[in-house]
């Protein structure tokens, strides 16, 4: 029997277990769901009799090894910055490794060690880093073998809220780690236009904004996202001048979060003094020049020199910025402040049904004409668990493990899906489970 130990039973881990537990009899697997909250690894493990669910502190160096020991695979659905724990563990007691989160340096430096112990730590095996990968190799292999030449690589993609659940002014609820919504792009953006480097520090981040057409939705907005520069060495296209990666939103959000940075409330590097005794407007206003009879309101629009009315304020004021409600947290840094805020103001409620967006142009030059293929998944998710960032982020985890516990990946070490070996058979089964891009090709003038 193979075991496979499941580190994190949140939103997004309820396709994954429900996938593993599906395909447990017939492959002989015996799934372990383990979550800092059992009451939430008993939701996702059920009663089925080749799961179980366990009390989990990845932070115990005990509990942790002890777990990892009688483990085959690990997946896991912790932030990024938690794998550290697991790294050492699963080379020790020879446990492959699954995670959606990005390749961190510290976790790249551990290839050689990975692979001489015959192991596979797949990372960026998501919707967003993961299926964008898998379906980029796609195109540029299709692009290849029509004879075609690149030119031009955009990615998009974005995590949420289906036009029937848009009940709010930002167009956007919190469907995946809530931490990661406030703090997106503070390390910036880089990205290749015209065979030149752009680089976009936070502060312009949301005003560099690119806009995306999705087939039968219409029109949304995208920011930088991260790095998108090194893609042109991980996908092979090494001289490729134009490459961009972005984050997608509803058209109006980024210029109203981009003031939210600007006015200094996504920091997270100091404490707010007295923060638990202070009310929201209060706080606001330690951020904004205030003279003698100017209320918080217009001292507000003075400094993001906007109208009484705007789309911006609106949004600002929607959000209870200037209310005369108190914070409540104590020792809280402006990030912690405004997360605890938007938590409840963009509050994923259990009626509510998600949307992931997955867009992908791949512009190219072929028999003197330029022609483009656009591929774009839309998958909607339903009340409840099943969300959309459940199946498109847990579906892709639940197939590799499959993959790598039937000995079909032989590439070993640190990796991402971009092996034929993993995208070929992944994209075939998710597509078969329903999540599958329509696609068609523009001929240029």
């Amino acid at each position: 029997m193979k075991n496979i130990l499941v580190i994190g039973a949140g939103r997004t881990s309820s396709s994954l277990v429900k996938y593993l537990l599906s395909k447990s009899a017939e492959s002989g697997w015996f799934v372990t769901v383990a979550d800092q909250s059992l009451e939430s690894a008993e939701q996702k493990a059920g009663d089925h009799p080749r799961a179980k669910a366990i009390k989990f502190n990845v932070m115990d160096d005990d509990e942790r090894g002890a777990q990892i020991a009688k483990a085959d695979i690990v997946v896991s659905l912790l932030p990024e910055t938690h794998h550290t724990h697991l790294i050492k563990d699963c080379i020790k007691h020879r446990a492959h490794l699954v995670t959606a989160s990005y390749i961190s340096s510290e976790m790249a430096s551990y290839d050689k060690q990975v692979k001489d112990a015959g192991l596979i730590f797949l990372n960026e095996m998501g919707l967003d880093p993961g299926i964008d990968h898998m379906d980029t190799m796609r195109l540029i292999s299709k692009v290849k073998n029509k004879g075609g030449n690149l030119i031009s690589l955009r990615s998009f993609g974005g995590g949420l809220i289906a036009p029937e659940s848009d009940d709010n002014p930002w167009g956007y609820k919190i469907t995946w780690n809530p931490m990661n919504v406030v703090i997106a792009g503070m390390a910036s953006a880089r990205y290749v236009h015209n065979g030149k480097l752009r680089i976009v520090p936070y502060n312009r981040l949301f005003l560099d904004t690119h806009i995306v057409d999705v087939p039968e939705l219409g029109k949304f907005e995208a920011y930088p996202n991260r790095d998108s520069i090194k893609y042109r060495r991980i996908y092979s296209i090494p001289k490729i001048p134009n490459v961009f990666r972005g984050s997608m939103r509803k058209i109006g959000f980024c210029k109203a979060w981009n003031a939210l940075v600007q006015i200094g409330l996504t920091d997270n590097r100091y404490i707010v003094p007295d923060s638990h005794n202070l009310t929201y407007r209060e706080w606001l206003s330690f951020y904004l020049q205030k003279n003698n009879g100017v209320d918080t309101k217009q001292a507000l629009i003075a400094f993001l020199n906007e109208p009484n009315g705007s789309e911006i304020i609106d949004k600002i004021e929607w959000l209870g910025l200037l209310s005369d409600k108190k914070i409540k947290l104590k020792d809280a840094t402006p990030s912690e402040i405004l997360l605890d805020l938007l938590k409840k103001k963009w509050k994923f409620n259990e009626n509510d049904i998600d949307m992931v967006i997955l867009h992908t142009e791949v512009k190219y030059e072929i028999e003197n004409r330029v022609e483009k293929i656009v591929s774009s998944f839309v998958v909607k998710g339903e009340p409840g668990f099943n969300t959309a960032m459940s199946s498109t982020v847990g579906l892709p985890m639940g197939i590799a493990v499959n993959l790598i516990l039937s000995n079909k990946v032989k590439e070993k070490g640190v990796i991402i899906p971009i092996y034929p070996e993993i995208c070929k058979p992944a994209l075939k089964e998710l597509a078969e489970l329903g999540i599958k891009p329509v696609e068609k090709v523009i001929i240029q003038e």
